[in-house]
């Protein structure tokens, strides 16, 4: 054994690699270590600005999944032509060459018919793929029939489109290291999971322990509530109704708003006509204002304008105007705090209390000194996510809320709310990577970077559908739950639609589970000719598939943008911009393949890798010498390491971040607090939406029919959902779920590890309960339950009794429910909220098509 080859043969290979995480779509920086070619560890990578070394459970527990023995391994192929819950598809085991033979000769033909018949579906889960994914290959396909199934549906219509079009981002929070007051609606950014979850938890951490208050307005107190100073439980679904009530006070009884901000950043001066139009320059149609000192009406960005009048009437051309805040100011006085106490239950003091702490929080017209810069200092901050947007009024639900922001001039400014980097100057090496916000002709900001193809604003003209989908109709819709509907056959008739998705690729989600009812969902996919499904396992969609292709997971392969946009799951506030790559730490066993080489192989086949080629151009911004050729076959690590160069020089190509894994460079004051520095506007004033409403109305009128166009209104209003109608005294609870902190999705109930934390834990699996509540109708901790919609539909789950949640509401936690055979770790834990969802029109938000999420609930035991 002194021998040198003995020797040597006894070391082993131990290394630390640097690499993403991909549990959620936070996907923090990760080191894997790996010893003899298998995984045993994963930690946070410090030297990351995402995740800067904090890891989650969800992030820790990868290597279950990575190493679970139910992964897909090999191609399948449909033997039973039959297809619904619960039918075993039969599946034989092909190769993937077999698979290509399949796939493609349908998609040929849809190509060559109508490419818009190709139903493109991703997940969340894996954001960084979805791009390299279905935004490059659809748009090479000439496909818009897309969805992330119910992670876009139930989030992101709302939220997301409302901080594009008022922050240039994908999402909100307060500007942790300066706010003195936080103000969280159904949100709960630094407690949970989600956007740049584990750095936002150390910077909320930190904020409330120097004395930020946060006050958080949910049904439920657990997260973000748990760690609060103050929980203020509201009635499901009726924030919009508390937000405006509070408005009404700042503007109307304590006149607090900020008149400077009001002025120079939003379209509050500009001018409106009776027909709630904005007033026009005949000349070059643009906006009018009044200058007060002049006392005349100028176009809004008029040099000379001395003073701009936002309250008071004024005649221009003969026509009567007003400002639109003085609009806004008087719209406002109807919603008074006893208005709101008594749909919110929020005592009327409490929503004084709460209206003048903004107010003096506030401190309007102080200043603060930041790399030099004197800027507005507004230390308060509003924020909003899935449990405000997630309603049939969820655009009203969100700009009410946002409106505290503006109000007070506490958007994007220190202090404030602020949105997740929408200013990045680029990397300074290069340049590459600079994108800003621009001004449309009426002066109102367009996003300098967005997640999706079409940007919040400014929204196409409403047009006829042309497919099932219907997004044509509903411009300022991110997706559409039509392709998913009970009604969409309704719809297809009603506006002469005769173009359906036939040929369904799937990457990784779960639509069965995730979308709505699964019966109605189940009937959606029926009607489609052929569906792939690219997954790592077998689950209740896959059952619904014609073939199935093993996927790597996200430690068997590369990603050159797993935190790209910067927008969508990087740290706000100063500090470092940076960059990190995904690698594979371990080889894929098996047979299992790569989701988007498999799209680029395929793309091959049927005839678009010159537009796919031109598309990754398009997508990543690729300049010479990068580009790629159009007529070239391009291996997926190839394009990688272009990318990598194009943004940051030759020597920092894929070998160079192999081995290092990331790069950073420093924030400036002016990329992090912009709106000092960039002449745009937002809107308090909405007429775009009366103009969509006008145009819909039109399309609608053509076909004989009428739309409900309440969500087209130029002033935020407040709506109930479809669940504040139902009367019936017998249905006397608001169903709600919530995103559990120990789960992404359905995605992570089938991990042994994360299934055993959630066993421990009395909500993960149960229904809660308000206390009382229960004490009065006879329950008691864990009794079996049924708990039944006012349609008819009903799950079975056990209770948990807390004090933590509204008399009224019901608490369901997380995507739980699974019943496929080939998921035994996660089949029949917990209850599947998700069948209790309607999937109709009555059920979405008619202006952005976001599904309503609230429904009203009976509850009676399980007798054995």
């Amino acid at each position: 054994m002194a021998d040198g080859k003995s020797v040597t043969a006894q070391k082993k290979e131990d290394r630390w690699i640097p690499s993403a995480c991909s549990m959620c779509y936070s996907c923090c920086s990760i080191m894997a270590h790996v010893v003899d070619g298998r995984l045993v560890k994963i930690e946070g990578n410090p030297d990351s600005t995402v995740g800067e070394g904090r890891l989650c459970a969800k992030g820790v527990a990868g290597i279950m999944m990575l190493y679970d023995p139910h992964r897909v391994n090999v191609p399948l192929k449909r033997t039973n032509p039959e297809k619904g819950i619960g039918v075993d598809p039969k599946w034989v085991e092909i190769s993937w060459e077999e698979a290509y033979e399949s796939i493609a000769p349908r998609l040929k033909k849809v190509l060559e018919d109508n490419p818009r018949k190709l139903f493109m579906q991703g997940t969340t889960t894996a954001n960084a793929e979805m791009h390299w994914g279905i935004d490059t290959f659809s748009q090479a396909f000439g496909t818009d029939t897309i969805w992330v199934a119910g992670g876009g549906l139930h989030c992101g219509s709302g939220a997301h489109e409302l901080n594009g079009l008022m922050h240039a981002s994908w999402s909100l929070v307060p500007d942790f290291k300066l706010c003195n007051y936080a103000l969280y609606f159904g949100a709960s950014k630094g407690h949970s999971a989600g956007h740049v979850a584990n750095q936002n938890a150390q910077l909320a951490s930190d904020a409330r322990a120097r004395g930020m208050k946060l006050v958080v307005v949910d049904p439920m107190c657990n997260f973000a509530s748990g760690k609060a100073t103050e929980w203020v439980p509201i009635r499901v679904g009726t924030d919009a109704a508390l937000a405006l009530s509070m408005a009404n006070l700042l503007v109307n009884e304590l006149g607090t708003y900020d008149k400077v901000y009001l002025k120079k950043y939003t379209n509050a001066p500009y001018l409106i006509q009776p027909d709630g139009h904005y007033k026009r320059d005949e000349a070059s149609a643009k906006p009018m204002v009044w200058d007060e000192r002049d006392a005349r009406a100028k176009t809004f960005d008029d040099p000379s304008i001395s003073e701009y009048a936002i309250e008071g009437a004024f005649e221009v051309d003969g026509i009567p105007c007003q400002p639109a805040f003085q609009l806004l100011k008087q719209h406002l006085k109807q919603f008074t705090p006893e208005w709101a106490s008594e749909l919110t239950t929020i005592p009327q003091r409490t929503i004084r209390r709460l209206a003048q702490e903004w107010a003096t929080n506030a401190r309007i017209g102080s200043t603060i000194v930041i790399d030099g810069h004197e800027l507005p200092y507004r230390p308060v901050a509003a924020v909003y996510f899935r449990g405000s947007q997630g309603h049939r009024n969820s655009t009203w639900n969100c700009l009410s809320i946002e409106l505290l922001n503006q109000l007070v001039g506490a958007a994007d400014v220190p202090g404030g709310a602020l949105g997740f980097n929408p200013v990045c100057h680029g990397y300074p090496g290069t340049g590459s990577l600079a994108y800003t916000p621009t001004a449309c002709p009426d002066g109102l900001m367009i996003t300098g970077a967005w997640r999706v193809p079409h940007k919040p604003y400014p929204a196409p003209k409403a047009s006829r559908p042309q497919t099932g989908v219907f997004k044509e109709l509903f411009p300022w819709a991110m997706l559409s739950p039509f392709l998913g509907s009970s009604d969409q056959d309704e719809w297809c008739r009603k506006f002469d639609v005769n173009v359906r998705p036939e040929v369904m690729i799937n990457f990784g989600a779960n639509a069965i589970m995730s979308v709505g009812n699964k019966d109605i969902v189940a009937e959606a996919l029926k009607k489609l000719d052929f569906i792939v499904s690219v997954d790592i396992f077998l689950n209740e969609m896959t059952d619904f598939a014609d073939v199935v292709l093993p996927d790597s997971c996200y430690l068997e392969r590369y990603s050159a943008t797993p935190n790209y946009p910067f927008i969508f799951n990087h740290p706000a506030g100063m500090g470092d911009w940076g960059w990190a790559v995904r690698q594979p730490v371990v080889k894929p066993e098996g047979q299992r393949g790569d989701w988007v080489q498999f799209l680029y192989e395929l793309g091959g086949r049927i005839g678009i890798r010159e537009p796919l080629n031109i598309a990754y151009n398009v997508y990543f911004k690729l300049e010479e010498p990068y580009k790629l050729r159009p007529d070239v076959r391009y291996e997926h690590v190839d394009v990688i390491d272009r990318v990598l160069k194009n943004n940051f020089g030759e020597e920092h190509g894929l070998d160079w971040f192999r081995k290092r894994g990331v790069i950073r460079w420093p924030k400036k004051a002016e990329e992090v607090y912009w709106r000092t520095f960039l002449p745009v506007r937002v809107p308090v004033y909405f007429e775009m939406f009366l103009s969509t409403g006008e145009e819909v109305a039109g399309i609608a009128r053509e076909f004989g029919t009428d739309l409900d166009l309440w969500a087209y209104t130029a002033l935020p209003d407040w709506h109930p959902c479809a669940s504040h109608q139902v009367k019936e005294p017998q249905y006397e609870f608001w169903g709600f779920y919530y995103r559990d902190v120990l789960h992404s999705n359905s995605l992570t109930m089938e991990n042994p590890w994360l299934d055993e934390a959630a066993e421990m834990n009395p909500y993960s699996y149960r229904i809660t309960m308000n206390a009382g509540t229960g004490k009065r109708k006879g329950f008691k901790d864990g009794d079996e339950v049924w708990v039944e919609s006012n349609t008819g539909r009903r799950v079975k789950g056990k209770l948990k009794l807390s004090e933590g949640i509204h008399p009224e509401g019901l608490g369901f936690a997380a995507l739980c429910g699974h019943w496929s055979k080939n998921q035994p770790i996660a089949r029949g834990k917990g209850v599947f909220y998700n069948d209790l969802l309607e999937i109709d029109y009555a059920h979405m938000d008619p202006g952005n098509l976001n599904m309503d999420l609230c429904v009203k609930l009976k509850v009676y035991k399980a007798y054995k």
